[in-house]
């Protein structure tokens, strides 16, 4: 795909109610708007299908991906001849009938109304906060079973990520890996939460990859039991907010100028100076994505992880079988993680740097111990 140096981006913010039919004629008008004022590309937050008073009405409200809701928004694609990111749709998946579970899903649809890409998110928010409220999306939602590697759209390369996906670098460092020139992180923040750490989170996840973050944003009151932070932005490469939304329903746009990004990446070329010999490679992604390499967790699979030891909540540590075990490197892995093997039982911490467990000799079979700093396969990781 030709993807012109600089194009403009919508970000819609708005306040999603149980009744889907509302929240419809909400997000169809502000993307009706972005396609006037140039976007390429508007991003919808999560929920903006509808939020629900509880898991039961969520469950009830929840649709397959060829159901009406999402039809809607393709052909709304088409009409408008614009990219639409869906964050957070509730989906009923192929397993519903035997889970009765859903997933929190990413959409992804080009100009042309086609479904491009499908993220489920990852990392489920299960939380109680002191004077706030108390959420467990693990109650009802399953968790993603992949990171999917960046897409081409228009404006760029596109990484999808979820909403509290935001606090786990490691999902964001992998999508870099891959390509990614701007990460998206569609979300319902709460008041709390956002009030603290909204912004910096997502300007820390700007800097440290040095891609554009795209965060569309549910804000105010859904009904009685959950309101939302808002404060939808758009964070260059650099950290700089280019584009803010504050309180309310609304659209901010901004132009995702891709010859800035490569200038900020080769003047500051943090990701040639990883020092992969001491702490891995982190966010080096999991099976899915590079099938040649062991997970770090053999007992651990997507839909039943692995707990192991601090914490409490559903998948502790995070997803290692999606992004690795980020600073295990040799016998220093036990003292991190007791439970995960070492990457290479024979090696000694100096030894087989970049080795995977047993499998090290067919990874690197010509490597030394000096030559395979950050081998992972067939080539360097980047």
């Amino acid at each position: 795909m030709s993807v012109p140096p600089r194009a403009t981006v919508a970000v819609a913010q708005v306040t999603s109610t149980p009744d889907k039919e509302q929240n419809w004629c909400q997000c169809s008008a502000l993307v009706r708007e972005a396609a006037g004022r140039g976007a390429r590309l508007v991003f919808l937050p999560e929920g903006f299908d509808f939020i629900g008073h509880g898991p039961e009405q969520s469950l009830s409200l929840a649709e397959p991906l060829d159901g009406h809701t999402v039809g809607r928004y393709r052909q709304l694609a088409r009409e408008c001849d614009v990219w639409l990111s869906l964050g957070g749709f509730h989906e009923r998946g192929s397993d519903w009938d035997t889970t009765g579970r859903i997933y929190n899903c990413h959409i992804l649809l080009d100009s042309s109304g086609s479904l491009v890409s499908t993220y489920r998110k990852t990392h489920l928010f299960d939380v109680d906060l002191p004077g706030g409220p108390s959420l467990r999306e693990s109650g009802f939602t399953n968790p993603g079973p992949a990171i999917l590697p960046p897409v081409d759209t228009p404006v760029g390369k596109l990484g999808l990520a979820v909403c509290y996906d935001l606090r786990f670098p490691e999902l964001a460092l992998a999508l870099r890996a891959q390509g990614a020139q701007i990460l998206a992180y569609p979300s319902a923040f709460t008041v709390p939460t956002g009030a603290a750490h909204w912004e910096v989170l997502l300007r820390a996840r700007a800097i440290e990859c040095q891609c554009y973050v795209v965060a569309a944003a549910q804000t105010g009151r859904h009904h009685e039991a959950r309101v939302s932070f808002g404060h939808s932005l758009v964070a260059d490469p650099w950290g700089t907010v280019v584009a803010q939304c504050h309180e309310g329903p609304g659209l901010c746009l901004a132009d995702i100028d891709l010859e800035y990004l490569q200038r900020v990446r080769r003047d500051l070329p943090v990701q040639g100076h990883r020092r992969r010999d001491l702490y891995g490679c982190p966010g080096a992604p999991g099976p899915q994505m590079c099938p040649n390499l062991p997970q770090m967790c053999p007992k651990s699979t997507p839909n039943q992880p692995e707990r192991l030891p601090g914490g409490t909540g559903a998948l502790n540590p995070p997803q290692i079988n999606l992004y690795g075990c980020p600073g295990a490197r040799g016998p220093e892995c036990a003292q991190m993680y007791p439970n995960v093997p070492q990457m290479c039982p024979k090696s000694t911490s100096t030894a087989a740097r970049g080795h995977r467990g047993p499998e090290c000799a067919q990874i690197c079979p010509k490597s030394t111990s000096t030559a395979a700093q950050g081998h992972w396969g067939p080539k360097t990781c980047i």
